[in-house]
């Protein structure tokens, strides 16, 4: 009885401190088929280095992409902060969104359709060479044209 008790402790303490379900983020995406790009536009969320140092950007090239896919293995959590978020995400394929989400950088974040996940800031940070800076203007203009398509209601 000791041991089945011990046992189901150690099972209940286990699930109870793992970090939940984990994802590969772009796993249903090929990007080597298609014309991908992730944009990275600056939303409310409290400045960082990267956000100061890189501001509004997309990735265009499919090496850096499939890089950005092998490397986002997130947890999902069950935290909640009302921090806002350092970038509007979004994955474009031709002119068509095919996908978007929030990143916090500061409170280390992502929401997604899918749910709250950790986010560290590594996971973007290390790409901060392969990424193209694009103007505040051409953002602005982005963000503008697929809210009038409706693509984030």
């Amino acid at each position: 009885m000791k041991k089945l008790f011990k046992y189901l402790f150690a099972t209940i303490l286990f699930i109870g401190c793992s970090h939940g379900e984990t994802i590969r983020f772009f796993e249903e995406y090929d990007f080597n088929s298609g014309n991908y790009k992730l944009y990275g536009i600056l939303s409310e969320g409290g400045e960082t280095c990267f956000t100061e140092n890189v501001g509004d950007f997309v990735v265009l090239d499919t090496v850096t992409l499939n890089k950005i896919k092998q490397d986002w293995e997130i947890h999902h959590t069950n935290k909640r902060m009302p921090c806002g978020y350092s970038y509007l995400m979004i994955l474009m394929e031709g002119d068509s969104c095919v996908y978007d989400f929030g990143v916090n950088l500061d409170c280390k974040y992502l929401t997604c359709d899918k749910g709250w996940f950790q986010f560290s800031p590594k996971l973007l940070n290390k790409y901060k060479k392969m990424v193209l800076r694009i103007s505040r203007e051409e953002a602005k203009a982005l963000q503008d044209t697929l809210i009038s398509k409706h693509v984030f209601d």
